[in-house]
């Protein structure tokens, strides 16, 4: 009988907080780009909007296709375009930012599989509020 409620607990409050979180941050224009020669690369891109009275980070990218998935950042440094990785990413208080080339933006290394157009990825995303995000990305050559 406790196990019974203890799963029935566990499911509603794992549904309840998923509603929350969506309330609190939203993710949306979600996509990526496709990985056409297995071992190269990808690139995923999308907006996060901060619903909250408080500023928020994004802390850590996961995904079932890759065991290294990473958050970089393109700057422009003595005329130089450079990507580095970047260990959070700030999203301001009821602010929103924006994931796309040439600027913030997900790397997929070493996927498992190669994904191409109307293909979809999965990713989860953590916020240093607590708040965890899972968004399947469909795969377009550009932004649509």
């Amino acid at each position: 009988m406790n196990k019974i409620l203890f799963i029935t607990l566990v499911f509603f409050g794992q549904s309840f907080a998923v509603n929350a979180e969506q309330k609190d941050i939203s993710i949306s224009d979600e996509w990526a780009r496709p990985i056409i020669i297995a071992g190269r690369p990808g690139g995923a891109y999308f907006t996060i909007k901060n619903n909250n009275q408080e500023t928020d980070s994004l802390i850590n990218v996961t995904s079932s296709i890759s065991q290294r998935v990473e958050m970089h950042e393109h700057t422009m440094k003595n005329g130089v375009m450079k990507m580095s990785q970047v260990s959070s990413i700030d999203i301001p208080t009821r602010g929103t930012v924006e994931l796309k080339p040439g600027g913030y933006h997900i790397m997929i290394f070493e996927p498992d599989r190669k994904y191409t157009l109307g293909d979809s990825i999965d990713l989860t995303l953590e916020f240093e509020s607590g708040i965890i995000i899972k968004k399947i990305l469909d795969v377009y050559a550009r932004q649509p």
